[in-house]
Parts: structure tokens; C-alpha cells; sequence
């Protein structure tokens, strides 16, 4: 199982519908506002968040683009507006990338 597929795997068992996530940067830190996971598919994850107009389906796909380089984001050396040309979902992908990291330091993988 590749790196990817097991944090998926992870986020696919242990992140449920009406779970809060701080909305997280790898520059600023918590930013202070939440979403909340409307749903947990197999090909995607469906997000409230406070300031969209509906429900924002993020694709399995887009989380896979975005963990190709998230240590790089992690260390500042992939920018945030990088990661907005890769996906529009990004601010989503983070924080839940975030909250999964959070998991396993406290040993729920």
C-alpha cells in the first residue's frame, strides 16, 4: 500500500459525517474558522464549509495531487497559491491532510 492510499484508507475509515476540522495553513497555522464533513465516500469527500454556497465534493484525485507534494507545503517550500492552481479544494485538502497527521501522532492509525 503506497503512502497515499494508506492515509486514505485511514481518512476512509475514521473521518465521519459531522466531524468539525479547523481550517488549517502550513504558514499561518489554525486560521480560525471550521468546516464540517458533510459525507465520507469512496472517491470523494463531501465538505460544508461556512463560506460555500453548497456542499463542495472534493475528489479522491485531488488529494492525491495535493499529497504528491505536501511535505514540500509543509516545509514552506511549495506556496499555497501553488496548491490553488492544483486544485480548487485545496484549503479542504490541507486541513483534512492536517487532521490526519494529528490521528496518527496520537496513535489512531
Amino acid at each position: 500500500m503506497t503512502p497515499f492510499e494508506k492515509a486514505w484508507a485511514f481518512i476512509q475509515t475514521n473521518l465521519k459525517a459531522g466531524t468539525t476540522i479547523n481550517n488549517w495553513t502550513a504558514l499561518h497555522g489554525y486560521l480560525g474558522d471550521k468546516m464540517t464533513i458533510a459525507a465520507v465516500r469512496a472517491n470523494n469527500i463531501e465538505v460544508d464549509a461556512p463560506k460555500a454556497n453548497s456542499i463542495q465534493v472534493v475528489p479522491k484525485s485531488d488529494f492525491e495531487i495535493v499529497w504528491k507534494v505536501w511535505p514540500e507545503y509543509k516545509a514552506l517550500k511549495c506556496k499555497r497559491y501553488e496548491l490553488r492552481d492544483m486544485t480548487r479544494f485545496s484549503k479542504y485538502i490541507i486541513s483534512i491532510f492536517y487532521w490526519y497527521e494529528k490521528e496518527e501522532q496520537n496513535g489512531c492509525v
